[in-house]
């Protein structure tokens, strides 16, 4: 009797010890906005943003250390809720899963590059001269200023962290879309610097969508955070790109690239989640 009196108040304990989801995830993200807010402060401030400061700060530097916010919050809001600083799985674990980091930033080329070259170039299938060996040259910013400009550090958190414990208590495709929108708002300090060059709501649809497609791999892949940190460091260099792979192609000047490239993804997104059935491939 004693024994099982003891049992019964342990469960008890560990079960009032229980981290509230809405608690847990407010101390994540009041750790990632205010560090990474803090650093980016010389950016907004500065001659390019408010111009409180005449004094020209480096923006990759400044923003490449403010990725650091969401990458420390992980580790740190996981330390709280489970005791221990193994926040994230890096590495897929059986055969498999390593197939995502290869599907997965195809997936991204799918919708970033040819999704977005459809909707964007004029004529039809004959009038578009797409440069296909230019998608080669994505390897080099994927894996230099790409990548440590925000995808190696970001993904513990967006992804590693977020993702992954919304979709805990939340279906899926609900935890995506709350992530893409915690993410792009942590972005809003930029935007006061001029950054980005699109309306902070195409934005904010653009990450919705992205942060959908992002899901699948990252879930399927059993959650390793590698997959989505190469998809990310696709994303962005997928710019580079872009003007080389349409070569001479007429494109479209209305609507709007960044209305285009928000549309590009959400119709992949949309797509993905109904075959999915809204489960984007995760497994309770």
């Amino acid at each position: 009797m004693k024994i099982e009196k003891k049992m019964c108040q342990d469960a008890t304990s560990q079960s009032d010890a229980t981290i509230p989801l809405w608690k847990l995830v407010a101390v994540f993200y009041f750790i990632a906005c205010g560090f990474s807010w803090l650093a980016w402060l010389p950016l907004v401030l500065g001659p390019e943003g408010l111009k409180v400061l005449s004094t020209p700060f480096s923006f990759p530097v400044f923003a490449s250390v403010g990725t650091l916010g969401p990458f420390l919050a992980c580790f740190v809001a996981h330390r709280w809720e489970a005791g221990n600083w193994r926040a994230i799985r890096f590495l897929p674990r059986r055969p498999l899963q390593w197939s995502w980091l290869v599907f997965g930033p195809m997936l991204i080329l799918l919708s970033r590059v040819f999704v977005f070259s459809a909707l964007i170039s004029e004529g039809g299938l004959a009038a578009w001269h797409w440069h296909i060996g230019a998608l080669a040259g994505i390897l080099v910013p994927m894996f230099s200023y790409d990548l440590f400009g925000g995808p190696l550090f970001e993904e513990f958190g967006w992804r590693g962290f977020l993702q992954a414990r919304l979709q805990r208590s939340l279906p899926p495709w609900i935890a995506s879309v709350l992530t893409g929108i915690l993410w792009a708002t942590w972005h809003l300090p930029l935007f006061l610097n001029g950054w980005e060059g699109i309306p902070f709501p195409l934005f904010l649809l653009a990450s919705v969508g992205l942060s959908v497609i992002m899901a699948i791999p990252f879930n399927a892949s059993g959650q390793a955070v590698l997959v989505a940190i190469l998809m990310h460091s696709v994303f962005n260099a997928a710019n580079e790109v872009l003007p080389v792979f349409l070569d001479n192609t007429s494109i479209r000047q209305h609507p709007s690239e960044g209305l285009l490239i928000a549309l590009s993804l959400i119709l992949v997104a949309v797509a993905l989640t109904a075959f999915t059935r809204g489960r984007l491939l995760h497994r309770a």
